[in-house]
This record gives C-alpha cells, structure tokens and sequence, in this order.
C-alpha cells in the first residue's frame, strides 16, 4: 500500500480541502498519514479521522505576528522534520509554501517524490503583513524549490499557469470542487430551512456565508437588502464585522445571522436561498486568482452567484453564464443585480446553467480522478488496482531520486 505523507500548518479540524484530498486518495487505496501545526495546543497528538492518520506537532503561536513568525517555523521545521524522518512515506504532500521547504528537505533525504498543493499564491496572501524584503526572499526561495517538486496542484486554471511561468514541471488543478449529490435538497427540506429562519417561501433569499471580514464586501451587501423588501440575506461566518453583522440583523429582520456553521448546514443554507453572494477586494494581490468555495458551493447546489470582475471566478460565471459579475461592489450595483433576479425566468434559467457546468466542468468526482492519475504517475503504482507501472521519470528526478 502505497503511503502518502501530508504536512500542514493547521490543526486539521479538519481542512475542507486537505480532507477532500487525504480521502479521496484513502479511497484510492493509499495509507495517508499527516503531520499538523496545533499552535493553540487544543486537540489530541495522535488520531484517526475517517482513516486519517494526524499526528499533530505542540508550538503555541498565533496567527497575525508578521515577519517574527520566521522563529517560530525554524523551530516547527525541527519538530516536524524529526517526525518526518522517522515516518515511512512514498511521496510528501506539502499544503501551501510555509510546508514546501520541509517537504523538499524530507524528499531529499528520503529520495521521496514531492508533491507541492498550492491552494493559493501564498506570497500574494502575504503581502502587507510581511516586511517586503523577506517577501521578495520568500518569492525566490519558491521559484527554486518549483523545480524540485514532481507534481503541483493548484485550484485553478490562472494559478496553474502562474506557476508553470514560474518553472513549475508538472502542473494539475484540482479545484476545491463539491459532490453534487451532497448539496441536493427537496423542495421540503428548503421549506423547512426558511421556516425556521422565519423567511417567506415567495422571497429572493441570498446565501452570504464566509468570513466575516472587511474585505468582503459584507456592508455593501446588507445595504442594497435595505432597500429590496422581498429580499433576505443568510450570513453565516465569524470574523471582526460579527458585532455589525448582529447589530444589522437585530434592526432588521430580513437578514438573518446564523454564526459559525458546519459543511452540512453550508449546503443546506446554499440550497434553500436563490443566489448566493461572494464578496472580495479587488485589489487584493490574490484577487486576481480567486477560485473561492462559493463558486464551487453554488455550481453544485445550482444557484446562481453574484461577485466582483476579478479572478477566475468572474471568468466562469461569464463563460457558464451563470450569474452577475459586478463592475463594483456598490450597494446600487447589488441591488440591481437582486431586482434581475426577480425575474423568475432568468433565475431559473442561470440556476439551471450552474448546475449544468457543475456537472460537466467542475465537480469532486473531477477532482479524485485527476489525483487518481497523477499520483499514479508520480508513484509507479495504478491505485486502486495494485498494478505496478513505470515511474514517471521527470517526477521522480524532479522529487529528488536522481
């Protein structure tokens, strides 16, 4: 049995996407075992998720400290590289950049393949939060440590290509895409969703769940509700406007708060409003490879999808023709994408395309096929059938045998 091993800087509580991957390839018939970063110091060293194996690393920190976190990774690195070293692996699985240094080190020395998961451009995340110079280091060390990898994923097209620009050998997306047949609903159970949130079954419901930070254009969004009286809002998410989220929804009852909620209650919200709403500033040095969960939320659950014009979302809700994309994030502009799905006609119409490019574009079935296949390639090994293959040559020099 093949076995993978995944490094993260997060406890794993879990990771939507790190838990899609590590159980797709499970499935697959890999033994997948991962080290996680617990700086609150919270949960157990060892366990097993849905055959899973976490083993966790205890280093109290806290996100936010900048540039000083540098010491704080010199000394996770030396944890984790001891237990990396100590773990029988076939291939490493480095989730995002702050882990890439240690999995090449481990590939290395263990003569392991390297799988590199970009789930975004970590230096454009960190631009602003960082002192520039070490941003500038942080972009070479990456583009050296490209070249090292056997495989990359990323979650979208403008990303992959990014990195392909960038030396990258071998490029993939797998998107942070949705099982359609978990975000199917009866019309019942929709019913039953806006009943106890005291919602009219006749009103335009928008889903806004997501983190309830500035940047999100939450604000524009519960002013243009101000002014549609058929309108209500779901929000659900925490984050630093949860006072003003509350505060909004105490005023008035069309927008309706529902705090921090799980996978299941996502989808069930998803499904029982008529759009959803994705809110991000544009300027955002990440903005321009945006593929959020939203977008992938609403193809699955087929519900139409209100954003910005930025990133790879607006490209498919332009070339699925399943939405609005907004020139600006203005209550007015909002508004009048709210007023044009009143039609009902036309919301039928752009749900019914959602979900059709769900379907033949991006859906999770998409996404354990592709991993199916490039670890295949990667390993030497047909998962799923036991059957022994050619290694991928440039994989395995690239994850540093040669």
């Amino acid at each position: 049995m093949p076995s993978v091993l995944m490094l993260l800087t997060n406890a794993y509580e879990p990771d939507p996407r790190v838990r899609q991957e590590a159980l797709a390839l499970t499935a697959a018939g890999c033994r997948v075992r991962l080290l996680a970063w617990d700086r609150d110091l919270k949960h157990p060293a060892r366990e097993s998720m849905e055959g899973v194996e976490v083993e966790r690393v205890f280093l109290a920190s806290r996100h936010g400290r900048g540039t000083t976190q540098i010491f704080f990774y010199a000394w996770l690195y030396l944890k984790l590289l001891y237990r990396g070293w100590r773990t029988r692996f076939d291939a490493v699985h480095c989730h995002d950049l702050d882990t890439l240094p240690l999995g090449v080190a481990l590939g290395l020395l263990k003569g392991k393949p390297v799988i590199y998961d970009a789930h975004e451009s970590f230096t454009d995340m960190l631009e602003g939060s960082v002192h520039p110079l070490v941003l500038r280091l942080l972009v070479r060390m990456e583009n050296l440590l490209l070249r090292r990898t056997g495989l990359l994923i990323t979650v979208g097209e403008k990303l992959r290509a990014h990195f392909a620009a960038r030396g990258a050998r071998r490029t993939v997306v797998v998107g942070n895409w949705k099982r359609q047949r978990d975000f199917l609903r009866t019309p019942q159970e929709n019913a039953e969703t806006l009943r106890r949130l005291g919602i009219p079954e006749d009103a335009l419901v928008v889903a806004c769940i997501t983190q309830l930070l500035r940047d999100r254009k939450i604000e524009e969004l519960l002013d243009a509700v101000e002014h549609c009286p058929q309108v209500h809002v779901i929000v659900g998410g925490g984050g630093v406007l949860e006072p003003l989220v509350r505060q909004r929804a105490a005023l008035n009852p069309r927008i309706h708060y529902v705090g921090y909620i799980g996978p299941r209650e996502i989808a069930n919200y998803t499904c029982a409003a008529g759009v959803v709403y994705y809110g991000f500033d544009p300027e955002n040095p990440n903005a321009r490879f945006s593929a959020p969960n939203k977008l992938f939320e609403a193809l699955a659950a087929g519900r139409p999808l209100i954003t910005g014009d930025f990133g790879e979302i607006a490209d498919v809700v332009r070339r699925a023709d399943c939405g609005f994309v907004l020139e600006q994030y203005s209550a007015a502009a909002i508004r009048q994408a709210l007023m044009a799905l009143h039609d009902t006609n036309r919301r039928n119409r752009l749900s019914q395309n959602a979900f059709n490019f769900g379907r033949t574009s991006m859906n999770w079935e998409m996404g354990e096929a592709t991993l199916r296949r490039e670890y295949s390639a990667v390993l030497g090994v047909e998962l799923g059938t036991g059957q022994q293959r050619t290694p991928n040559v440039e994989s395995v020099v690239a994850g540093g045998v040669a």
